[in-house]
């Protein structure tokens, strides 16, 4: 067993300390949300008085922290219930994978009341709602996460928050939605009607700027490595070192705190002391985030690999190397997830650049990529586009940053030329398209040949 490369330790990683660093945990406190909370907090407030919420719109781009400041509020609001046995149930509902209300009620049937009563006409679910509804009865605020992925089909998000208006459900029953969406558009497309009676305030999260993932990421920093302190200041102007002893305790900087009887909302956060980080770890980390999507989601996971690589490489320090590598291998991942995404119209534009590059092409025209296209369409079954259609899932691909676009000199009458080169190694964009059941049967390799063979030939 001392030959394995699997160890029950870590020189870098605190005992537990990588679960502060996954996508699933949620943070107790968002101090750079403190603002936002407070809105929510006015929404959420007629429910600790026995009355409905309002219906809230939570929107922002993806690691803003819109779930986690919802989470974090609704259960301040569930402690102040049960102290003052208030009749209240929050329901927290993933819309991941649910595109109609049917699928949407028939879920919050089944998490409510217990029963999924799928197979029954629309309406007979939602008396099953409303039923399930007036048997918990009192303050039911139902939060549903991705609430986009419901396009435009928003009869339940038309019927929920009329429900007691309606007469739907019993007097003491007070429902009200909170949504929360990536999606900015997506509110703007629902029926007036709709929109109007869902949300009576709405409440947007701006991207993060540097300075707050730097803040984001000292605070898991200190949770996730060994020998990782912050420093504060306190109101009177002087620091105070917060370490945190991973393998004793459950990792809150409440304690500390404590011991010094400081309120720690009152401090500041000065900087990261570290025996296992250098310097410019997390201020690299947090401009790399904050120059593409502001996502603290994207900073910690810039982190969490820089982290990984040391450790695979047999150093036990984190450095500036290990996160430009991190970012690297995180942008090729994305990449690679943009590909397995595309249509299948996608996938053939895609496929006929890599078969002239494989063939030695290079600032590939777009006629060149058309013919190949039209031959790749045939042999898989699928739709042949016209030659400016299929130009334009070129594009396309130049903005997922898959290949490359260039404008040429001149163009002919009323277009615009280009030229075409792969942005990723051939070699990866072939074993994604393989992966696709149509592609399946292509030949890449020999599919290259065959076209420098005939631009030999042209020759």
């Amino acid at each position: 067993m001392d030959s394995s490369p699997y160890s029950t330790t870590s020189e870098i990683f605190a005992v537990g300390g990588e679960d502060y660093l996954k996508e699933g945990h949620t943070p107790a406190t968002l101090p750079e949300r403190q603002n936002e909370i407070l809105k929510l907090r006015r929404s959420l407030k007629p429910a600790a008085r026995g009355a409905g919420a309002e219906n809230t719109f939570l929107s922002g781009k993806a690691g803003q922290g819109k779930t986690a400041a919802a989470k974090a509020e609704l259960a301040e609001l569930e402690m102040f219930a049960n102290a003052q046995n208030l009749d209240l149930t929050t329901v927290f509902f993933s819309c991941e994978g649910i595109s109609s209300s049917y699928t949407l009620a028939c879920g919050l049937c089944e998490e409510i009341g217990g029963e999924n009563p799928n197979g029954h006409s629309m309406q007979k679910v939602l008396d099953h709602l409303w039923e399930g509804m007036n048997e918990i009865g009192g303050t039911i605020i139902i939060i549903l996460d991705e609430i986009d992925n419901l396009g435009t089909d928003d009869k339940i998000l038309y019927s929920l928050p009329r429900a007691r208006d309606k007469d739907y459900v019993n007097d003491d029953v007070y429902p009200s939605i909170i949504g929360i969406s990536n999606d900015l558009q997506w509110r703007d497309n629902l029926d007036p009607a709709a929109k109007d009676s869902l949300y009576d305030d709405s409440i947007f999260f701006a991207p993060y700027d540097a300075h707050e993932l730097r803040d984001i990421l000292s605070r898991r920093a200190s949770k996730a490595f060994r020998d990782t302190s912050l420093v504060y200041e306190t109101p009177a102007g002087e620091e105070f070192e917060a370490d945190v002893d991973l393998d004793d305790d459950d990792g809150s900087l409440a304690k500390a705190f404590e011991q010094i009887d400081v309120d720690r909302s009152e401090c500041t956060l000065l900087r990261i002391d570290s025996a296992i980080l250098s310097d410019d770890v997390i201020p690299l980390c947090a401009a790399y985030a904050a120059q593409d999507k502001g996502s603290a989601r994207q900073a910690i996971k810039y982190l969490r690999k820089a982290a990984a690589i040391a450790e695979s490489e047999g150093d036990t320090r984190v450095g500036e190397e290990h996160v430009r590598a991190a970012q690297s291998e995180a942008e090729r991942e994305l990449i690679i997830e943009g590909m397995e995404q595309l249509t299948t119209q996608g996938h053939l534009a895609l496929a006929a650049v890599t078969i002239l590059e494989l063939g030695g092409s290079s600032g590939i025209r777009t006629r060149d990529v058309y013919d190949v296209y039209t031959s790749l369409s045939d042999h898989i079954g699928a739709d042949r586009l016209a030659q400016r259609r299929m130009r334009d899932h070129l594009i396309e691909l130049d903005m997922l940053s898959i290949i490359r676009a260039r404008k040429s000199a001149s163009g002919s009458v009323g277009g615009e030329a280009y030229t075409f080169e792969l942005r990723v190694e051939p070699s990866t964009a072939i074993e994604v398209l393989e992966a696709v059941s149509r592609f399946e049967s292509v030949e890449f390799n020999e599919l290259a040949k065959s076209w420098l063979n005939e631009q030999q030939t042209l020759n």
